[in-house]
């Protein structure tokens, strides 16, 4: 069993066993195939069939369980294969052939998961979901391969010196070819996989019985339909495979060590982990993993974060430290990245080592979240198989009625097979498929002409249940870029007041002089390239800047990163100049950047400058150099959702050689604070009025972002995610190996003027008393608290998902975690994101929508075109449009069966029928032309306040087909009997063998009564408002609806000798006797329109549900202390509350707290 953060898998052995594979072979011959066909659909149940289970160790073949949540579970059956360490002469290694590598003997060197290494000549493997699980002798249990990026400290990545071909042989064995390789099935094998899909198997099967009774023309139909449908399937299925491996496959050259500093240009194909790589000057495109050992890269991570913004990356330290690829993702150089330029003064190449390959990679995770998604729980589907089974019993019993009660008056054994079986294709209607997809299409064609583009028209119905919609943010809800809206440096000790205009500061200003050096831009193409902040930051000053050239400092042994200077050009190196030196790029951890620089003059000092979020320099000062009032003047900012940096300087006395030797810690350091750089990141126009929108629908609202919290915050309050009459509630949750794990909780006070204060609640795990049930208090909180909770806490996750607004500083993964639990709790989820960091999280959710053309757009089934969220509420219009119209055509289809199943079922009980032209003119011209057109009705534009229902198997759906068919049934049986009050009746006396058995008076009673109930329901189960515009605003569907209603009054009334003819009626002679029929048929709407419309829509749905929600909710609330359980633990009153900033605890101050009516409440003295 292999354990995973939301999942485990469970590994069960089997070997061959040739007696149970000899009699599987002998019932799929005496069942024609059909044993087959069933284990086709079920393969883990055939390898029950032929195979027995046994030990892992020799077994065979595995069988995985995938379990998702403890909820869903996936079966998979792979084959274990042999791998051999055996090298032949040919140079490329290919797959094995029947499970065995033929090569002369070596060791195969095998990476675990656990740390674990092993040294073997062959191992035993399989391959599941991409990743390769090998045999542990040792453990006796198959374990995860992995790269080199597991239990390695730092200083073992600089001895590598390269790999020979030999041992690179050796790694492809195991590891395989370095490539994300999207499979993409042929038409042939797609056609072959959908045709034997259940649906299509119970249509050859319907198809059969009607070619039996002579029913060619709906047969033919459904063949038609049948072709569309399996022909749009898997015509999108290839397309979108196409697509997938367009965008994620990559190849090229690349230039190896061998050892020596001898290297040879390979396939980037060939790369396996422990390759020494040379890095080219004009950049590349990464197919691997790769940690940089020497030189600097910059490098575009938009395939990682979503922005196209360099990054500068530094080598890895030669230390003792152990690698974490995360805390160390400044000295990694990510697959699917794009090194932009690599700078090395002197002729010594850029290297880097290669730690993971193909499906391994950071690109190959992301491709593997597409692939193999979290499961999607959708009611809908899921109870309309449920549904399918029912109809399924209902057949059943028709066909044993059907059985008893010909058998009784003896007729022949194949009438009565054929009428029996014909029951069950008439109870499931074959076009249901196909009839499903009609809505879904018509929404799809209308978001086409709004250019947002779906690539999986079955998420469509499932947009359509969406109660909660999560956004990121940059670029998502703001702009990609920050706008610099002016700094506040530091005078005499105090802040100073905002200087908006940069270039008005003195050369001299320390604050000036550190947004001119602390930065890591590169020059690209004689264009300046960088963050968005550094380039705004730097352009702002009116200086230059360019790269170093060697010529001028070949003497030096300390040769400076860059130069910035005053003048256009570089004509003269004057003593306008600093020159940088070392470079210390922004780690998240951290929270900070640095630089050492040092002006041109001679005999100057080296200076650091240091910039970061405002706690973190506050917290590397000198605390004499940090004003007072330092938080409440940033607070003037945040709180208005400018976003807020700190720069710090300090000068070293040292000698260069001296300089090389300081660590990161020493350097960032007893700074002199200068004071603050303010940007501003601007809500896209569109953004605060989607967000009214969906507020106003009554849609949860949560960003999901990496931004810092006070920033997310603040345009969370602007743009209207955060309410503003809400309490907002910061958790942070920490964990110290003395203390353990605790949970804080502070009030987020946005006014400057108000005091921060923490109300402090430690306590252990086994606390579930947290649950949160005012609504008008919500959570923020970043990625370390996350992470703390749902390890330490978990059993508060709930409550903290269900009541957040903001989650920042979240890693891609943390991301998905949140929307998982979010589904855990019910919720219909959407996230809208566009960026490869949104991948998981888009991916995850129920509803997927990217504002990207690049990885995103492959994650996601919806890709806007225009880069805003005004698509969301769009697709969601469109969804419930969608989703109510699959409610009303499958009502339809299902009703419109059961009608047609009672129609013969009463018209059996005389051995009479329909004929096959009154079944034909039903099932074309009434059911699946009306159908056609049903979802013609278009979305309405206001966002109602509650989603559509999802389950067709609530009360409100069943109850009301439930009673359509019992005045269906009922109206029926009137009429059949109706008619024998008739003077001019006579009854039916059935002949076999006659080619006619519908030619009787009952006939005509029924099929008249059949006729309009159709009609009916086409009509009642047409929903409008609040989701779809009226009924005759579907012109054609309208149109339709009339021109079958006269012609079935036609036809039931003044019908002409050749449709009598052709439809095998007996007309009553009398006219009275037709009007009455028809006079049935108008009470039988009247009473069905009455039922759906009053006692359904009105009564039950708005009216009488509503309150019985409202009365439980209310119960529920008067049961629950919302403050006592949060701020008012154990009836202890914590008076100590610490004010805080972010993280920084500051001083003590009085609080007083008081208890009104069992209520806490804080106030400050």
């Amino acid at each position: 069993m292999v354990l995973g953060e939301d999942d485990q898998m469970e590994f069960v052995g089997f070997k061959l066993n040739k007696l149970k594979n000899y009699m599987t072979l002998i019932f799929y011959i005496l069942t024609g195939g059909l044993l087959r066909l069933f284990l086709h659909w079920y393969p883990q149940i055939k390898l029950y069939a032929t195979h027995s289970a046994c030990s892992l160790e020799v077994a065979e073949k595995v069988m995985i369980v995938d379990i998702y949540k403890t909820k869903f579970k996936s079966y998979f059956v792979k084959e274990v294969q042999t791998r051999t360490a055996v090298i032949n002469s040919k140079e490329e290694i290919q797959e094995p052939i029947n499970g065995m590598y033929t090569y002369s003997k070596k060791n195969l060197t095998v990476h675990l998961e656990n740390g674990k290494i092993l040294e073997l000549p062959s191992v035993r493997t399989f391959k599941c979901k991409k990743i390769l699980y090998v045999w542990d002798p040792e453990q006796k249990l198959f374990q995860r391969l992995v790269g080199l990026n597991s239990g390695k400290c730092n200083s073992d990545f600089h001895l590598c010196k390269g790999i020979d071909k030999e041992v690179q042989e050796l790694g492809r064995i195991i590891y395989g070819p370095n490539e994300i390789n999207i499979p993409v099935k042929s038409l042939l094998t797609l056609l072959i996989l959908e045709a034997l899909t259940p649906f299509y198997i119970f249509q050859v099967f319907s198809i059969l019985i009607w070619l039996a009774e002579s029913y060619y023309y709906y047969g033919i139909a459904i063949v038609l339909m049948s072709v569309y449908g399996i022909s749009s399937s898997i015509i999108q299925t290839r397309t979108n495979q196409q697509n997938l491996k367009g965008t994620v496959f990559s190849e090229g050259k690349v230039s190896v060590c061998r050892g020596n500093d001898n290297f040879e240009e390979i396939k980037t194909s060939e790369l396996v982990p422990g390759d020494l790589i040379a890095l080219p000057p004009e950049g590349c495109n990464m197919q691997c993993d790769a940690i940089l050992l020497t030189g600097n890269c910059v490098v575009n991570e938009s395939m990682l974060t979503g922005e196209s913004v360099p990054v500068h990356k530094t080598p890895l330290p030669n230390d003792r430290n152990q690698y974490r690829i995360k805390e160390d993702s400044a000295h990694t150089l990510f697959c699917g990245t794009t090194i932009l330029q690599t700078k090395y003064c002197g002729n010594r190449e850029t290297l880097a080592v290669v730690i993971r390959t193909g499906y391994l990679t950071t690109k190959g995770e992301l491709v593997r979240s597409i692939l193999y998604p979290p499961p999607a729980d959708f009611k809908f589907e899921q109870d309309s198989y449920k549904f399918i089974i029912i109809l399924g019993v209902i057949a059943t019993l028709g066909l044993i009625y059907t059985v008893v009660t010909k058998s009784s008056r003896q007729l022949p054994f194949w009438d009565i097979a054929i009428k029996s079986l014909d029951l069950v294709t008439i109870a499931i209607p074959p076009a249901l498929p196909a009839a499903m997809t009609i809505g879904k299409l018509y929404a799809q064609e209308r978001l086409k002409k709004k250019r947002i583009y779906c690539i999986n028209s079955r998420v469509i119905n499932v947009s359509g249940s969406v109660n909660c919609v999560c956004f990121d943010k940059t670029g998502t809800l703001t702009e990609d870029e920050l706008d610099l809206w002016g700094v506040q440096p530091m005078k005499e000790g105090n802040l100073d007041i905002p200087v908006r205009d940069i270039k008005s500061l003195s050369v001299d200003t320390p604050l000036f002089k550190g947004m001119l050096t602390c930065h890591t831009l590169s020059v690209l193409d004689g264009k300046i390239c960088g963050d968005p902040l550094d380039l705004k930051m730097f352009n702002s000053t009116g200086w230059h800047y360019e790269e170093t050239h060697e010529d001028y400092y070949k003497d030096k042994d300390f040769v400076p990163e860059g130069v910035v200077h005053s003048g256009p050009t570089h004509n003269s190196y004057s003593n306008d100049r600093i020159e940088i030196y070392l470079q210390f790029p922004f780690v998240s951890a951290l929270q900070r950047a640095s630089i050492i620089c040092k002006d041109a003059i001679e005999n100057s000092n080296f200076e650091v400058y240091c910039k970061g979020s405002p706690e973190t320099i506050v917290a590397l000062s000198k605390p004499h150099s940090v004003p007072d009032d330092i938080f409440h003047k940033l607070k003037l900012f945040t709180t208005k959702g400018y976003r807020v940096i700190a720069m710090g300087t300090k000068t070293l006395h040292l000698e260069e050689k001296q300089i090389a030797k300081l660590t990161r810690d020493q350097i960032e350091s007893d700074l002199i604070f200068l004071g603050l750089i303010i940007l501003e990141n601007r809500l896209k126009i569109e953004t605060s009025g989607v967000i009214k929108t969906l507020n106003n629908a009554g849609l949860k609202i949560i960003m999901i972002t990496g931004d810092n919290i006070q920033t997310a915050v603040s345009v969370g309050k602007e743009c209207g995610i955060v309410r503003s009459d809400s309490l907002i509630i910061d958790v942070i949750a920490t964990y110290s190996s003395k203390e353990g794990p605790s949970i804080k909780y502070y009030p987020f006070h946005t006014d400057v003027y108000e005091s921060t204060k923490s109300i402090t609640d430690q306590f252990s795990p086994k606390v579930n008393d947290t649950e949160i049930m005012d609504e008008k208090y919500q959570f923020v909180l970043n990625g370390r608290s996350w992470s703390n909770i749902v390890e330490y806490f978990p059993e508060i996750v709930p409550n903290i998902v269900k009541n957040g607004a903001v989650f920042s500083r979240m890693s891609a993964r943390q991301k998905q975690q949140v929307i998982e639990n979010l589904k855990n709790l019910g919720y219909y989820v959407a996230m809208c994101g566009d960026g490869a960091n949104d991948c998981a999280a888009l991916t995850a959710a129920h509803l997927g929508i990217s504002l990207s053309e690049a990885e995103a757009s492959i994650a996601a089934p919806f890709t806007a075109k225009e880069p805003n969220i005004s698509c969301v509420p769009k697709i969601i219009r469109e969804g419930r449009a969608a989703l109510l119209t699959s409610f009303g055509v499958f009502k339809f289809m299902v009703c419109g069966s059961l009608t047609e199943f009672f129609s013969t079922t009463i018209l059996y009980g005389i051995d009479c029928n329909l004929s096959s032209m009154q079944f034909l003119f039903m099932d074309i011209f009434l059911q699946l032309n009306l159908v056609s057109f049903f979802g013609n009705t278009e979305a309405c534009e206001k966002l109602y306040h509650k989603p559509p229902l999802t389950s067709l198997l609530s009360f409100i759906p069943i109850i009301s087909m439930v009673l359509f068919m019992v005045q269906t049934v009922g109206f029926q049986i009137f009429s059949f009997y109706f008619i024998r009050y008739f003077d001019w009746y006579r009854p039916f006396d059935y002949i076999p063998h006659v080619s006619s058995v519908s030619g009787c008076q009952e006939n005509y009673s029924i099929f008249v009564i059949a006729m309009f109930q159709y009609i009916t329901m086409a009509i009642i189960f047409s929903k409008g408002k609040p989701y779809r515009l009226s009924i005759y605003t579907n012109k054609i569907f309208t149109f339709l609806l009339f021109t079958v209603t006269v012609l079935c009054i036609y036809m039931s009334v003044y019908p002409p000798y050749w449709i009598i003819n052709l439809l095998e009626m007996q007309v009553p002679p009398e006219m009275e006797a037709r009007w009455e029929f028809l006079t049935i048929a108008l009470a039988n709407f009247g009473v069905a329109l009455f039922v759906e419309e009053f006692l359904i829509d009105k009564m039950l749905d708005k009216i009488i549900f509503p309150s019985l929600e409202r009365y439980r909710l209310m119960t529920k609330n008067e049961n629950s202390d919302l403050i006592r359980n949060w701020f008012y633990h154990n009836k202890t009153v914590i008076r100590n509350i610490n004010e805080r900033t972010d993280g920084i605890m500051l001083n003590k101050k009085q609080s007083r707290i008081s208890e009104d009516n069992d209520k806490v409440i804080i106030t400050t003295c």
